[in-house]
């Protein structure tokens, strides 16, 4: 039992090590393999190349910030009370004057007509006052009274006049606040936050709503203070709102305001960059890129290469360049901002190098 054990075991042990000796056998053949069609795939076919040129851009300084309305509102109401009404939500469109929101009107009905019922008491005083003044003055006239009753006849008749005029101007100051329990839309634009909810109470000076007018928008981008001497107002500016559509990606402002305050941490000034009238798919809040023209400085080259020419492994940033024998070495580059299927190149290459749009056809050539 234990020879014929130990001649099992040492039967299966060498199956196991053929096995791996197959495999590693496999492994080799499917290396070599592979090796042959790439060297296959490159003898084959030239390496796609291209050469490095030098572009002359525009002097510009590229500045960020955002899209915003030239017109926003947020609403708040002039009188306390419950809201009891609340007749559009978040992205809904207005129209000037259309009614938005309405606060509780019982307590201010009450006093209206209280104050009515003060002016109508008011004037039936005034009426009386007026007729004795007049039956007063015709027998002074006469030499029937003294000249005391009579200056009290008068005295009656301004204090009822006055408390009269006094009445009135409470009763339309009751009606004018009746008025602004109705919350309205000051213009016609779309509703962009709706920050109360019915039941709730309404306070003066809280915004319940804010909304703006989508016709007419702007880009404010943050400048150094040391750029805002070079920048030229007279020049277009071009716009770019990645997230608009197609057609409204690249816009182009006519008109640059820069605002007179900087800001004390960063040391930013705001410019504001108008926008054409009517877009549709803009909005503000949106990511914006403004490359302002700049005066007194010396345009410069600019270098790109197609972005699958790039190869990317970690920290590592690289191309393939060819030297003068045609053989592919790799290069590392710092590459700057992405401009549609190229990316800009800050260093590692210059005018007149040959670069492999390949990579993986390039690191299989010998």
């Amino acid at each position: 039992m234990t020879f014929s054990g130990f001649y099992y075991h040492q039967g299966t042990t060498n199956l196991i090590t053929q096995g791996i000796k197959f495999k590693q056998h496999l492994f080799v053949i499917a290396i070599s393999l592979t090796s042959a069609v790439y060297n296959n795939m490159a003898n084959a076919a030239p390496l796609a190349t291209v050469t490095i040129k030098q572009v002359q851009s525009d002097s510009t300084y590229t500045a960020e910030g955002i899209v915003e309305a030239i017109k926003t509102s947020a609403i708040a109401p002039q009188v306390t009370g419950n809201i009891s009404a609340l007749n559009v939500k978040v992205g809904d469109i207005v129209k000037a004057g259309q009614l938005l929101a309405r606060i509780d009107t019982r307590i201010v009905n009450q006093q209206a007509a209280s104050n009515k019922a003060q002016v109508a008491a008011a004037q039936a005083q005034l009426s009386a006052a007026r007729k004795e003044y007049e039956r007063k003055s015709r027998l002074y006239a006469k030499e029937y009274i003294s000249q005391a009753a009579m200056e009290r006849a008068e005295s009656d008749f301004k204090t009822a006049e006055a408390q009269t005029k006094a009445q009135l101007a409470q009763f339309g100051m009751s009606n004018v606040e009746t008025n602004l329990h109705t919350i309205s839309a000051p213009y016609a634009g779309i509703v962009a936050e709706v920050l109360t909810e019915v039941g709730g109470m309404a306070m003066p000076g809280q915004p319940m709503l804010v909304i703006y007018d989508p016709s007419s928008l702007r880009a404010t981008v943050n400048v150094p203070q040391s750029q805002l001497n070079n920048l030229n107002n007279n020049a277009s500016v071009k716009v770019l709102v990645s997230s608009a559509n197609d057609v409204e990606r690249e816009l182009v402002s006519t008109q640059i305001t820069v605002l007179p305050t900087a800001d004390a941490i960063s040391n930013m000034s705001a410019v504001r960059l108008s926008l054409p009238m009517h877009l549709t798919s803009v909005r503000p809040g949106m990511f914006a890129r403004a490359q302002l023209p700049v005066l007194g400085s010396t345009a410069q080259g600019k270098i790109t290469v197609p972005t699958t020419a790039v190869i990317k492994r970690s920290e590592l940033v690289a191309v393939y360049v060819l030297s003068q024998q045609g053989k592919p070495q790799l290069r590392q580059v710092r590459l700057g901002r992405k401009q549609g299927v190229n990316v800009q190149v800050l260093a590692g290459l210059k005018a007149g190098d040959v670069v492999a749009l390949d990579p993986i056809a390039a690191a299989n050539m010998k």
